[in-house]
């Protein structure tokens, strides 16, 4: 190794003896013991008793036998426990309202319109006011969908009107008519089935006619017009966002019936923090709402387009 490597390695040594030297010597003169046993300054430690002095000794507590005692029958009566409130635990509950079978009747849309929630509004597709309802929807702030009618049991006895997905048509018909479906409901962000209790719990087709529905990106909610629907499942399987209904508001059994099954809306919401509500459009489900949504709200529960349900 060059001369000139040993000169500069010891240097370096001698200056990191220096430095360990110099902070011995500054460590003993404040007080703590040297390193190298060395009588470092002369200058005593500063006295533990006079920082001891300066900080105050905190008060005893009183000892459990001078804390005076208080007969029971002098003490004040407690209030009895009173169960929290059901809306104190429902400030993230959300109901999402679906009104379909809209396109016909502007007596029906208006007061919806006029309600001033986010209200999702399923339109059928191929009806005189189909696209006008739902451009007016949408410009009001409401999220509009598709109302897709399907084949169902008893076709065609009962009938799901014009345009209806059927089980006789080749996977190609059924793609086609779903498009056209949605072509004539503008802006829909969404599908919900309308009847198809037959067609919903047939897998191929379902599958063919939600493929439509991931091409574009749009969301189902199934409205589970059979209970082995699998319309749900097949979105799930596909990637789709999805959702289903848990009440239904049809109206058989007039403004008696339809306020049992509102009632139950916040009871779902409160126990399962969200609920999907389809209702019949109808002028009785426009006058109810006025009523029951500002009774959710006092309650702390929220209404929110169904897309914010669907996952």
């Amino acid at each position: 190794m060059p001369a000139r490597v040993w000169t500069a390695l010891a240097g370096l040594i001698a200056i990191l003896l220096i430095a360990v030297v110099g902070l011995d010597q500054w460590q003993s003169r404040r007080g703590e013991p040297s390193l190298f046993g060395l009588p470092w300054g002369s200058s005593p430690a500063p006295a533990a008793s006079a920082t001891a002095r300066a900080v105050p000794r905190p008060r005893d507590p009183l000892p459990a036998s001078s804390t005076p005692s208080v007969p029971q029958s002098r003490l004040a009566p407690q209030p009895p426990q009173i169960p929290r409130p059901p809306q104190a635990l429902t400030s993230a509950s959300r109901v999402a309202i679906i009104v379909d079978d809209l396109g016909a009747r502007r007596d029906v849309f208006d007061p919806l319109r006029d309600i001033r929630r986010p209200l999702t509004i399923a339109v059928l597709p191929g009806l005189p006011l189909s696209a006008w309802t739902a451009r007016e929807a949408a410009q009001a702030g409401m999220e509009v969908i598709l109302d897709l009618p399907m084949e169902p049991y008893r076709f065609p006895e009962v009938d799901p009107g014009p345009g209806a997905l059927l089980m006789t048509m080749s996977p190609q018909e059924l793609q086609a008519q779903v498009g056209a479906h949605l072509a004539s409901v503008p802006g829909a962000v969404g599908v919900t089935n309308h009847m198809g209790s037959r067609m919903t719990e047939d897998r191929a087709r379902m599958r063919t006619v939600l493929e439509v529905l991931a091409g574009r990106r749009l969301f189902l909610v199934d409205g589970l017009a059979s209970n082995l629907s699998l319309a749900y499942d097949e979105a799930k399987a596909l990637g789709l966002r999805a959702g289903r209904r848990q009440i239904v508001v049809d109206h058989k059994g007039g403004e008696a019936g339809d306020r049992v099954q509102w009632d139950e809306v916040a009871w779902w919401a409160e126990r399962r923090g969200e609920v999907i509500v389809i209702a019949h459009g109808h002028p009785l489900t426009a006058r109810l709402l006025r009523e029951y949504v500002p009774r959710w709200e006092a309650r702390g529960i929220r209404l929110v387009p169904v897309s914010q349900l669907a996952r």
